[in-house]
């Protein structure tokens, strides 16, 4: 089965396993801030049992955009990614090996709002050069959930849900915690350097920049990645 590439919530490995169990504590009280932090602690503890199968790999991929545009019931925007085939055009994200069908089925229940596009010999980049039990030179197909728009027509006056945001971040730090090698600001650089969100400097909810630009603008350019 090929990987499954996440350039979203689904980087946080907490957010994966919330697919395939129910919890006590649901996503709708993290994002409620009725919990102690942005994860649960069932969630922390089922993927503890699921990490010896399932390996993340943080890696580039090109021909694709992301964007800060999907509007969220819970507020704000959530990320969504269109496939370009632009050479220049390029998103990092995890590749996830090691899900089983049923895993893969339940995952793709919670994200029907994308299509689930299958990737022919993508161009990659990995963050990291060695994975257990992965060969990276032998990746010549992986999934991921997209959108078909024509990128002139994507439009949004809302900003980025920041318990969404601040999961992505946590998750980048558990993704490199699985390595020896200290990646995570560097990968946080390229997130935000490779995602655009309304432009905070216009009215127009066709401009967009990028999160980088946007954090210029609101005077912390370097938040959140200190502490990362």
């Amino acid at each position: 089965m090929p990987p499954l590439f996440a350039y979203g919530s689904l980087i946080l490995p907490t957010s994966l396993v919330s697919r395939f169990e129910d919890f006590d504590t649901s996503i709708d009280d993290v994002y409620r801030g009725n919990t102690n932090g942005n994860i649960s602690g069932d969630a922390l503890k089922e993927w503890q049992n699921r990490k010896d199968r399932i390996y993340y790999v943080p890696a580039k991929i090109w021909g694709f955009r992301r964007y800060y545009s999907l509007e969220s019931p819970r507020g704000g925007t959530m990320l969504e990614v269109v496939r370009t085939n632009d050479s220049n055009d390029w998103i990092n994200g995890v590749l996830i090996f090691g899900l089983s069908e049923e895993e893969e089925v339940q995952v793709k229940k919670t994200e029907s709002v994308y299509e689930f596009a299958d990737v022919r010999d993508p161009k990659l980049e990995f963050y990291v050069d060695d994975v257990p039990n992965v060969d990276l030179a032998d990746v010549d197909r992986i999934q991921l959930f997209s959108k078909s728009y024509e990128i002139d027509k994507i439009s949004t006056k809302r900003t980025r849900n920041e318990t969404y945001h601040s999961r992505i971040i946590t998750g980048i730090k558990m993704v490199d915690e699985m390595y020896d090698t200290d990646f995570a600001k560097q990968f946080y650089d390229d997130f935000r350097e490779s995602t655009f969100e309304t432009a905070y400097d216009s009215e127009d909810p066709r401009e967009f920049n990028t999160v980088k630009e946007n954090d210029r603008l609101k005077g912390d350019p370097d938040w959140p990645v200190r502490g990362l």
